[in-house]
């Protein structure tokens, strides 16, 4: 079987990169020669624009890059920004107090900057997965007014869901609010999808639906493989993804990209 393709579209963590969040030489080479073969290969995560860009370098990808989960398309070369969709300021300060009253740590990405009230364990995890160093500010609000790209808690695996539950009921029609790691929970404006810039991606470059691939593993790959042509789950992707997708590869530590690039595309 191959299928035809002329985008192909890969989420970063739990998909691209192995466990240590690092790109496995073997995924770096499949994705190369998609690109030598005329294949526009885009990258789409829920990270920051300013940490997906060296993974984009180190590849040599000359491409758009889809962060904050579809909330920015920007170049990676000329630094054009095609879209983006910031959370409305109200509801942004409405989180922050949220986290505030609940003792939460949350990153407020303002400008594809990294803000933090303090630099603690969870600041240091997001840096040591991302590279993105924390600026401390102490008390967020002072952001009040502000645009946001995006909102991220991070908080123990045990307790994420019962939290995702009510930030997901309190924030019904108002926020997109996700969880995209077993320790993360992310707040967008409710217009943003990574299958939503998939497509006006794909739409901007003249190439049909049935001609994109994508790659996922976590829940908020979930549009993003249901709109393109051909959607591909990794091996340890969670249950809602692999029910939704049209093959699941190998897991990520099994360079499942690379085998499902040689098998069905290359």
């Amino acid at each position: 079987m191959k299928i035809p393709c002329r985008l192909a579209a890969f989420d970063l963590d739990g998909t691209l990169l192995n466990s240590e969040h690092v790109l496995p030489s073997e995924n770096r080479e499949a994705l190369q020669q998609l690109a030598a073969n005329e294949i526009l290969v885009v990258l789409v995560s829920g990270r920051m624009h300013r940490s997906m860009q060296p993974i984009s370098d180190g590849i040599g990808l000359e491409n758009p890059i889809i962060s904050y989960n579809g909330g920015m398309v920007k170049h990676a070369r000329s630094g054009e920004v095609y879209h983006h969709t910031p959370v409305p300021a109200d509801y942004a300060m409405a989180v922050v107090k949220d986290c505030l009253e609940q003792n939460l740590h949350i990153n407020f990405c303002l400008n594809d900057e990294l803000y933090v009230m303090e630099q603690n364990e969870w600041s240091e995890l997001y840096e040591s997965r991302t590279g993105v160093p924390a600026t401390p500010v102490g008390d967020l609000r002072r952001f009040a007014g502000e645009t946001p790209t995006k909102l991220l808690i991070i908080h123990t695996p045990d307790k994420l869901p019962s939290l995702l539950n009510t930030f997901k009921t309190n924030y019904a029609e108002k926020l997109y609010v996700t969880q995209t790691q077993a320790e993360y929970i992310e707040f967008m404006n409710p217009a943003v999808a990574k299958g939503r810039a998939l497509t006006a991606l794909a739409n901007r470059f003249n190439i049909p639906m049935d001609k994109v691939v994508a790659f996922g593993d976590s829940y908020n790959d979930e549009s993003l493989l249901k709109t393109a042509g051909f959607g591909i789950a990794m091996g340890n992707a969670v249950a809602p993804i692999s029910a939704c997708a049209d093959y699941i590869t190998a897991t990520n530590d099994e360079n499942g990209v690379a085998k499902a690039i040689w098998k069905l595309i290359l």
